[in-house]
C-alpha cells in the first residue's frame, strides 16, 4: 500500500512513466527537455524522487544488462497510475514564477546602475534563448511527432504558452532598459521621477475592475 503521495517532481516522473519505460538517465534527460523551465524544482533531487517512488509502491524496477553493464530501468505501476490520475483531478495550485532577475531588480538600489542595466540585459538574451530552444521543439514536434507523439497535442498547448511567456519578459526587458535609460542611478528615482513612477504603474491600476480611466 503506498504509503504518501508524491511530490510534483513525483508525479512528473509518473507521468513520464507512464508512457514507457524509463532508467534514471533517460527520466533525467526528459526532465531537461523544456520540463525544468516549467517546474524547475523538477531536475533536483531527481534520485530520491525515484527512491521514494519505488519506497512507495508507485514504481517497479528490473535491471538491463547491456555487455556487463547493468542499468536499472523504471516501471509505472498500477496504484503509480492510480496516483496520477487522482492528482489530475484535484484543484490545481495557482501559477508562482521562480525569477532570479526580478529578485535583482527588486534589491537594486542595493547595487549600480550598470548591475541593473546588466541583470535586464542578461534577462533579456537568457529569455531569447529559451524562446529558441522552445521554437526548435514546436519545430521538431511538427515534423516528427518529438518524443511524445501521443501527447503532441498537449505538448502544443504548453509549447505555445511558453513562447508566449518568454516574448513577455522580453518585451518587458526591452522596456525596462527604456525606462532606465536617463536614470542617475538605482535610488533617487523614487522621489526624483514622480510622474515616471505614475506611468509606469499604468497598468496595474487599469487591470482592477472597474478602473476605467487609470488614475
Amino acid at each position: 500500500m503506498p504509503e504518501r503521495q508524491p511530490s510534483i517532481t513525483g508525479y512528473l516522473t509518473l507521468g513520464l512513466l507512464a508512457a514507457r519505460d524509463w532508467s534514471a538517465y533517460q527520466l533525467a534527460e526528459q526532465l531537461g527537455r523544456g520540463v525544468s523551465e516549467l517546474w524547475p524544482s523538477a531536475d533536483r533531487g531527481r534520485y530520491a524522487v525515484l527512491n521514494r517512488l519505488d519506497e512507495s509502491g508507485y514504481v517497479e524496477t528490473r535491471q538491463e544488462h547491456t555487455g556487463k553493464r547493468a542499468r536499472t530501468i523504471y516501471s509505472i505501476t498500477p496504484s503509480g497510475r492510480e496516483a496520477l490520475a487522482a492528482w489530475l483531478s484535484t484543484p490545481v495550485r495557482p501559477p508562482t514564477v521562480e525569477f532570479e532577475g526580478m529578485v535583482r531588480v527588486l534589491l537594486s538600489d542595493q547595487g549600480s546602475l550598470d548591475d541593473l542595466r546588466r541583470t535586464l540585459t542578461q534577462t533579456r538574451e537568457q529569455a531569447l534563448a529559451h524562446r529558441e530552444m522552445f521554437a526548435r521543439y514546436a519545430a521538431l514536434i511538427s515534423a516528427t511527432g518529438g518524443t511524445f507523439p501521443e501527447r503532441r497535442h498537449l505538448f502544443a498547448l504548453a509549447n505555445t504558452f511558453m513562447i508566449g511567456h518568454y516574448d513577455h519578459i522580453v518585451t518587458w526587458a526591452d522596456w525596462a532598459l527604456e525606462q532606465v535609460a536617463d536614470w542617475p542611478d538605482t535610488v533617487s528615482p523614487a522621489t526624483t521621477n514622480g510622474e515616471q513612477v505614475h506611468d509606469m504603474l499604468a497598468p496595474g491600476r487599469a487591470a482592477l475592475q472597474g478602473d476605467d480611466t487609470g488614475a
